[in-house]
């Protein structure tokens, strides 16, 4: 939900209100989502990470998670699926979900798509405020095949401008996708709709207002890849050595900042798919130190100093403070805890210590036990707070300590945490230009195309006849090599493998055009309203809606040109050794409008403007996602509400006067019912 000129979002059940003043104006509509929940609490907190998964069905999606959820010994993951039942539980996880370390949510309505913000958040919360005492380090969404993570996470940014306690506690910190080996280059190839493919490999379930079903598999694939901070290359033990290759190179030309690993049955290390536990986060059940050890839960704390069968209850120097803490043997320097405690105590004065094992054989081992009880539950990062602890009661460093670079190579040479070092062994992002020669090169232009000029040379791109994508459709040829000069569109534009951006057409001047190319796919299609082409109350509207004013500032600031605003001509070619920028530029160039035609364009549309009709509560409405028979619905009750409102008015008003004409409330003042605003719920 959305309030109309509020750069605030609504959720189900919250109460909205508003008042008038003086003057006949409405103060601006306030909410919140209760005193546990204000923003300010956050400041300076760290967030769960979250971690998407994304990849067409049959991929190892959940394989890879029933992976990491066996695999990642001692921390908190949290998971959203769409089927509890696909993940197989089994007595391994079953323990480990009675221990607390893994809580599985399912989600009620359909699957992870980019429109089931509501859903995904719902299913997150309820994990998140499940745990608001022993929090989650890692939290894990398995998207649908044709879930999109970047519109999962703008849903997020959205959030967090709403100030939803799920988006405070909680940020999108990895997208991981995982693709198949042994069938990348048939789907590279697939021409058919993505929720076809998904709903023949197993019956998926999708949101029927999410556009990516409806888009190209090929298509698709190559979005889920650009979208990664990580690809999983799963199934190499299926693919053969050149489907293998095949998907490593194109991955790395599509997605060169990304992390690759390689798998069978999903089987990597958990550090190298999840991102690092935040410091602050991160959570110990305990620890040992010199001759002494320690552990909590969330509202205790009980510490244990080993001694010798010769100590008395006498002997013991114990003392403790709400935020301090000293226990140890009189009269010596260890073993003994000493410091100022990471957390609060409560019931201090009534604290004890008791002596607990016995000297004899096959017995525990002796120790004075002392159990306290914490002010606030909560789980403790550590015993002690910062480095105030005694250097005898400092616990080994494997037990509190963890490394800034965990999950990620911390970059230290010297670093003893395992599983950096297989960091420095990714794939470089350079492989697939040195070993294939795919290289990638930006077309940008301040002019419009000409719509009739660019569709011919859409209608001469090449489309692959071959079902089945191998690296050497990308081999570079002798002969076309040295004959650049004569050669067709067709022969110029085989080489490319990827192709996307924006485009700017003379036949629609005033909306984007959103070039997308991959495999057999190629797609120009209308997208929003130039930023320059609003005007100015346009532009106060639009930037209404949550998680927009970000994308204006960042066109004023990176794309903005001071004659033609952020109209432009930005498009990115990804392709093989033959591919060469002074063969496609011209093509490209050729479709521009001269000098001649730019200034009769400029006649022609001076007095053109965007259309109001979505720049009212039907336009907020329909960008939010409700389709033409929700926004009538929603029309239509709300006249009915205010033919009701008026018929009441109107009865009032009768029996008002009938009052009066008998002498009744002479002096009473006509109430002012006039509107001065409308609140939508």
């Amino acid at each position: 939900q959305a309030i109309f000129g509020s750069r605030r979002c609504l959720r189900s059940g919250e109460r909205v209100g508003a008042r008038r003043v003086p003057g006949g104006k409405a103060m601006p509509l306030t909410f919140n989502f209760g005193e546990e929940n204000r923003p300010e609490l956050f400041e300076g907190k760290p967030k769960t990470p979250v971690t998407l998964i994304s990849g067409f069905l049959g991929t190892g999606k959940t394989t890879l998670l029933k992976h990491l959820l066996e695999n990642q010994d001692g921390v908190r993951i949290g998971v959203v699926v769409n089927d509890v039942a696909a993940v197989n539980i089994d007595s391994q996880l079953v323990r480990r979900y009675e221990k607390g370390l893994v809580e599985v949510a399912e989600l009620q309505n359909g699957c992870v798509c980019c429109s089931s913000a509501d859903d995904l958040f719902s299913a997150v919360q309820n994990i998140v405020m499940r745990s608001k005492e022993y929090v989650f380090e890692h939290i894990v969404v398995e998207l649908s095949g044709v879930g999109e993570p970047e519109a999962v996470k703008k849903n997020w940014a959205i959030g967090l401008e709403c100030t939803m306690p799920v988006a405070l506690r909680t940020e999108v910190k990895r997208v991981i996708t995982v693709v198949d080996a042994s069938t990348f280059g048939q789907d590279w190839l697939d021409t058919r709709q993505a929720q076809e493919r998904n709903e023949q490999v197993q019956g998926d379930r999708h949101d029927e207002k999410n556009k990516a079903r409806l888009e190209n598999v090929g298509q698709l694939l190559a979005e889920q890849v650009e979208w990664a901070d990580v690809v999983l290359v799963n199934k190499i033990d299926m693919a053969s050595p050149q489907e293998l290759d095949t998907t490593i190179q194109v991955v790395s030309a599509l997605n060169s900042r990304a992390s690759m690993l390689q798998a069978s049955h999903g089987k990597v290390a958990p550090r190298d798919a999840l991102p690092e536990v935040p410091r602050g986060l991160k959570v110990v059940e305990g620890g040992e130190g010199e001759g002494f050890a320690w552990s909590q839960t969330s509202s205790s704390l009980t510490v244990r100093l080993f001694i010798e069968p010769s100590v008395k209850g006498r002997d013991i120097d114990f003392k403790v403070g709400p935020r301090t803490l000293r226990l140890g043997i009189r009269n010596r320097a260890s073993p003994r805890l000493e410091g100022r405690l990471a957390g609060e105590l409560r019931d201090v004065d009534e604290a004890m210590f008791e002596i607990e094992g016995s000297s004899a054989s096959g017995e525990p081992r002796r120790c004075a036990v002392a159990a306290l009880e914490k002010r606030r539950p909560g789980m403790w990062p550590a015993l002690w707070d910062g480095s105030s602890a005694t250097p005898s009661s400092a616990p080994p460093a494997a037990s509190t300590s963890f490394c800034a670079g965990f999950g990620r190579g911390c970059g230290n040479p010297d670093c003893s945490h395992e599983g950096h070092q297989s960091r420095t062994k990714e794939m470089p992002n350079n492989r697939a230009q040195e070993r294939f020669g795919i290289h990638s090169f930006t077309f940008q232009s301040r002019r419009p195309f000409s719509g009739a000029r660019l569709e011919k040379l859409l209608k001469s791109w090449p489309t692959p006849r071959k079902q089945l994508f191998t690296l050497e459709e990308l081999a570079a040829s002798p002969v076309e090599q040295d004959a650049h000069s004569d050669m067709s569109v067709g022969e110029t534009l085989r080489p490319v493998l990827r192709s996307k951006g924006f485009c700017w057409l003379d036949s629609e001047p005033l909306r984007q055009h959103l070039w997308a190319q991959a495999g057999k796919t190629l797609d120009v299609r209308p997208g929003d309203w130039w930023w320059a082409a609003l005007d100015k109350e346009q532009l106060k509207f639009k930037v209404t809606y949550p998680g927009v004013e970000a994308d204006y500032k960042m066109a004023k600031k990176e794309k903005w040109d001071k004659d033609v605003g952020d109209r432009r001509q930005e498009l990115v070619f990804i392709g093989g050794p033959d591919m060469r920028e002074r063969d496609i530029v011209p093509l490209l160039e050729a479709c521009i409008l001269t000098d001649i035609e730019l200034k009769e364009y400029e006649d022609r549309t001076r007095q053109l403007k965007v259309p109001n009709d979505e720049f009212h509560v039907n336009g907020l409405l329909k960008n939010l996602g409700a389709s033409e028979d929700q926004i009538a619905e929603i029309n239509e009750k709300a006249e009915k509400s205010r033919e009701e409102e008026r018929s009441r008015r109107k009865q009032d008003r009768e029996e008002t006067d009938f009052l009066r004409s008998l002498g009744v409330g002479k002096d009473l003042e006509t109430e002012d019912e006039e509107d001065v605003f409308e609140a939508i719920d």
